[in-house]
């Protein structure tokens, strides 16, 4: 069955041009989804990370491929390509280009790649020249993408994952790779064995919402399984790992 095409179906969707690929970002209700057609010769770190700064794609892409083919490597070596038909998750800590002649093109169901790209966007706005030659400082341009993440405008994860790659140092009172006092809380949890439902009852909070914050946390600190987000609070000190016990003679 042929799929719909966002723009037509929601006449809000945002369409965008980054590097050599075409986005069409669709508020859905409390979702987001964005339809990206990637041409001949994209690839993520020549026409995305130049946008976002980041090493590698720091985004969880949970994706639904409509035709062409993708190629993506992680940063553990591990290669695997997705075409047309397959869907699944790619998680966050790769590269990815286009194979063959054909456009990729595909749906993402995660609002994270789309909101780091509004991020990093937003941020080359502030401090390139613009036509009457005039930008922002870096501190500046970092103030005022902090005020548009509190207003709203900018997702806030996003907004801290940017600026920690170009350097800047997270925000007063936040946790390592910019972590909120909430997503420390989450991480401490799930660090010590609680499901994502455990996590929002413990602390009063919806499962989606409790399933948003993880997905954060991960985004921020690069990882994409609970073992490592664990690995990541006991280096930080979040989390005591347990002793083994005496062995038994």
């Amino acid at each position: 069955m042929a799929m719909p095409d966002p723009e037509v179906a929601n006449t809000s969707a945002q369409a965008r041009r980054v590097g050599d690929a075409d986005l069409a970002v669709t508020p859905m209700g409390d979702a987001t989804i964005t339809r990206e057609v990637m041409n001949p010769g994209w690839r993520w770190s020549k026409d995305v990370k130049p946008i976002v700064r980041t090493d590698l794609c720091r985004a969880l892409h949970q994706f639904c491929v409509l035709s062409g083919r993708l190629h993506v490597v992680m940063e553990d070596g591990a290669e695997f390509e997705v075409g047309a038909g397959d869907a699944g998750v790619i998680p966050p800590g790769h590269d990815s280009w286009v194979l063959g002649d054909e456009p990729c093109d595909l749906l993402d169901f995660s609002p994270v790649y789309a909101q780091l790209i509004a991020a990093g966007e937003a941020y080359l706005a502030m401090t390139e020249l613009g036509d009457a030659g005039a930008s922002c400082s870096r501190t500046q341009a970092a103030k005022s993408l902090r005020a548009e993440a509190t207003a709203g405008r900018l997702d806030a994860a996003a907004v801290e994952l940017v600026l920690g790659a170009i350097g800047h140092r997270p925000r007063r009172g936040q946790g390592p790779a910019g972590l909120t006092r909430r997503e420390l809380e989450v991480l401490v949890l799930i660090a010590t064995g609680a499901s994502a439902k455990q996590v929002a009852y413990g602390l009063g909070i919806t499962p989606k919402t409790a399933a948003t914050h993880i997905e954060r946390i991960y985004m921020k600190i690069g990882v994409s399984t609970r073992s490592d987000a664990t690995r990541f609070a006991i280096a930080h000190g979040l989390v005591t790992p347990i002793a083994p016990g005496p062995s038994s003679s």
